[in-house]
């Protein structure tokens, strides 16, 4: 079982750019069918996360199908994504373990329905965050229609999360709106720190420096 990160943020107003703990890295296990937003919320995170001067990486289900695939010459007759095959999870949760170890938070955006295989990255990602995509099959057939996409994997393939840290509805809710609550939740959960809206006052001040003396962020 991942165990948390041993530092917690105080609900302050906000944190001046970056959090003196910039050095943990943190794995975003998105999971849902195809079609369920993946990607679009990937990039919303990826694009916030790097204006707070975190190091991201979105391992992308179909650019790394293609590597394996021909870059790699695994089966080039196979066509599409092949994301949801078994061993592909396992591959991906040692790139995040590795990205992790050096500071960089990783989302990924494969399907990965098998729930052995997402505990399976569980147990060897040190911060792991399951995040449960979902919506119906109808809005899911129109996104896919709209980027002229397959759908690979059957419903009835697929094992919902059961435990999942967070579990987001995309027909009902905003892309942009589901990127802030995932951020609420890192910086409640102290993966990162929070932005300031105001200026600290005296107590909230002194209590930063607590925080950065031991880094020598001041001296």
């Amino acid at each position: 079982m991942a165990q948390r990160p041993q530092q917690t943020w105080q609900r302050w107003p906000g944190w001046s750019m970056i959090s003196a703990s910039n050095y943990l890295g943190f794995t975003l296990w998105f999971t849902g069918l195809h079609g369920t937003g993946k990607s679009t919320l990937a990039t919303l995170l990826q694009n916030a996360l790097a204006l707070r001067g975190y190091k991201v990486e979105i391992i992308d289900s179909s650019t790394l199908s293609y590597w394996l695939q021909r870059e790699l010459h695994i089966d080039e007759t196979i066509k599409g994504d092949r994301s949801h095959i078994p061993g592909y999870d396992a591959f991906v949760t040692y790139l995040c373990a590795i990205l992790a170890r050096n500071g960089v938070i990783t989302i990924t955006t494969s399907v990965s329905p098998f729930e052995a295989a997402r505990s399976h990255a569980r147990e060897h990602i040190e911060h792991f965050i399951e995040v449960y995509l979902n919506c119906s099959l109808s809005q899911r057939r129109r996104r896919l229609h709209q980027k002229e996409s397959e759908i690979f994997v059957k419903d009835s393939l697929y094992q919902e999360p059961a435990k999942a840290e967070l579990c987001i509805d995309t027909e009902t809710e905003l892309a942009e709106r589901s990127a802030l609550r995932i951020l609420l939740y890192l910086e409640e959960e102290g993966y990162i720190a929070p932005l300031w809206e105001d200026l600290p006052t005296t107590e909230e001040l002194a209590a930063i420096k607590t925080r950065l003396h031991p880094v020598e962020y001041l001296e």
